[in-house]
């Protein structure tokens, strides 16, 4: 199997790490009921505001949104044949960093691995070179998950 063939690249856009908190807890909350696994790979954590977002809410999937693991370096535990959904954001350097420490694990694995990179929009050109030299399948905003049409 091609490394195209089991990563699936998303990206999102975000403004605020509370813009991105809120974009992304009904999207964890729903791959978790789906039994996918998570990891969110932030080179600035956001996990304290995930944590007031569900202390907030009524979700009954809270205990398991504040148990996702929220290590910054990719381990060897987090690799396995399973599908898993890693969630990076960060510098681009860093976002490079973390896609090409995922793609080198699962070049000849037989997997499904999705990678949502969150840019942020105030990171300007940076990110700008990101967006355009990658191939994503789907963009997620605050409606979910969308597919990017090839035309």
């Amino acid at each position: 199997m091609k490394i195209k063939d089991c990563i699936e690249k998303t990206y999102c856009l975000y403004a605020s790490d509370w813009h991105l908190t809120i974009m992304l807890l009904p999207f964890i909350s729903k791959k978790l009921c789906e039994k996918d696994r998570i990891y969110m790979k932030f080179e600035n954590s956001i996990e304290d505001k995930i944590k007031q977002l569900t202390n907030r809410l009524r979700i009954s999937n809270k205990d398991e949104i504040n148990d996702i693991s929220w290590n910054m370096e990719i381990s060897d535990e987090d690799f396995c044949t399973n599908e898993r959904i890693y969630i990076i954001a960060g510098s681009g350097e860093y976002m490079d960093d973390m896609n090409n420490k995922i793609s080198q694990y699962y070049k000849n694995k037989d997997c499904k691995v999705s990678i949502i990179n969150c840019f942020d929009v105030c990171a300007g050109a940076e990110n700008s070179d990101l967006l355009t030299n990658r191939a994503y399948n789907k963009i997620l905003t605050t409606k979910g998950e969308s597919i990017i049409s090839s035309q």
